[in-house]
């Protein structure tokens, strides 16, 4: 399905989808087709939903215009340094 028809179908919601059809374009991951898995009622569900998604899977809101998502090669990690004394 395609990112417009889902904003029809479900304006001005959070929803969890899957993508199906994508492409990178200047590091950015441009979503183009996903699959409907559910409406998410209310920001705390679609919270929830989001830290249990895997794989192909996530939580988007239908305001958005486009599923663009920035992509990180090498996210920097932060080390507390321990004191070996």
């Amino acid at each position: 399905m395609l990112w417009t028809e889902v904003r029809e179908l479900f304006p001005n919601q959070f929803v969890l989808l899957e993508e199906l059809k994508s492409h990178y374009e200047d590091s950015k991951l441009h979503i183009e087709e996903v699959a409907v898995i559910k409406p998410i009622p209310d920001s705390q569900e679609a919270m929830k939903e989001l830290f249990a998604a895997k794989d192909e899977r996530f939580v988007y809101h239908t305001s958005n215009e486009n599923i663009i998502v920035e992509v990180r090669s090498k996210p920097m990690l932060r080390r507390i340094p321990v004191d070996e004394s």
